[in-house]
């Protein structure tokens, strides 16, 4: 397991560390503006990924912790998730970003 301090991308480590310490507003000022989260069905913009994050992430307390970093940029991650009531497992992360913002977040 990799500790989020040691993440290459300074943008990724945010979001992870937004969503272990329950900081939702923090988590969405990350994105930019007409953003794209991927998690089996598709949501653009803020508000739709606010209405995802809440229902999916925060509102079930997901923990992620991250195995490994699985490119050299370190915007693809494989994690383990855990929340109270919602998914519990194995999974992947793969970040694009522009700038200092995500504009894509494609999670399996």
């Amino acid at each position: 397991m990799i500790q989020s301090a040691y993440l290459r991308s300074p943008l990724v480590r945010r979001a992870i560390e937004a969503i272990n310490e329950g900081r939702l507003e923090d988590f969405l000022a990350l994105f930019a503006r007409n953003a794209t989260l991927i998690d089996g069905a598709t949501y653009h913009g803020r508000e739709a990924i606010r209405a995802w994050a809440q229902r999916e992430t925060f509102g079930v307390q997901m923990r992620i912790d991250v195995q490994r970093e699985t490119n050299a940029d370190g915007t693809s991650l494989a994690i383990e998730a855990t929340s109270h009531g919602g998914y519990s497992g194995p999974g992947s992360f793969h970040f694009t970003l522009r700038g200092n913002m995500i504009e894509r977040l494609e999670i399996h």
